[in-house]
């Protein structure tokens, strides 16, 4: 009865297991969510005034990563300390909005336009 009870529960583990794991590998699906903005003062956050966004508009604070890809007008990947006040972006995050103020995302690409 024991072993039957064992073994009951360890499939039962098994298969709660199975049923949490991603099942695309692990690749990240969450939406990509892309904005203009015009950036407005650099600090540890990037404050950018919304130019053009399905989502959202006014002043945002971006919130950069290691995992930030930064590219540069010419496609040229370049570093978070290459951006300028005035600089014109394209920015793609994953859908979420901290909602302080001024709301707040995390970029995942920030692409210099202008």
């Amino acid at each position: 009865m024991k072993k039957l009870i064992k073994a009951l529960l360890l499939i039962l583990t098994m298969s709660f297991c199975v049923s949490c794991a991603p099942q695309n590998g692990g690749a990240d699906e969450s939406p990509r969510i892309k904005l203009t903005a015009t950036i407005e003062q650099i600090f540890d956050r990037i404050e950018v005034n919304v130019i053009e966004s399905e989502y959202t508009s006014g002043i945002l604070w971006v919130i950069t990563s290691a995992d930030t890809v930064f590219i540069g007008k010419d496609g040229e990947r370049i570093t978070r300390d290459d951006l300028a006040v005035g600089d014109t972006l394209e920015i793609t995050y994953g859908g979420q909005v901290m909602m302080s103020y001024p709301a707040q995302i995390v970029a995942r690409e920030i692409r210099v336009t202008k």
